[in-house]
């Protein structure tokens, strides 16, 4: 599988905040369909939802969702 930087260069993601492990891609059905999953890691803790601006207090906000 690749490396972080080849991943980040594919999908043409622009944040540095996203880390890839090697074997990040799965693999599974969702809703009848074969999908890919890619998994990452955010490098940070937000402070707050980037979309709504909920503080993040006692750790509400996940660092994980979709785009």
């Amino acid at each position: 599988m690749p490396t972080s930087n080849d991943m980040q260069k594919v999908l043409d993601i622009q944040d540095k905040n996203l880390i890839f492990k090697d074997d990040c891609v799965t693999y599974g059905v969702l809703k009848g369909r074969k999908v890919k999953y890619i998994d990452c890691t955010l490098s940070y803790t937000p402070a707050e939802c980037e979309k709504c601006h909920a503080p993040n207090n006692d750790y509400s906000i996940y660092k994980n969702g979709t785009q």
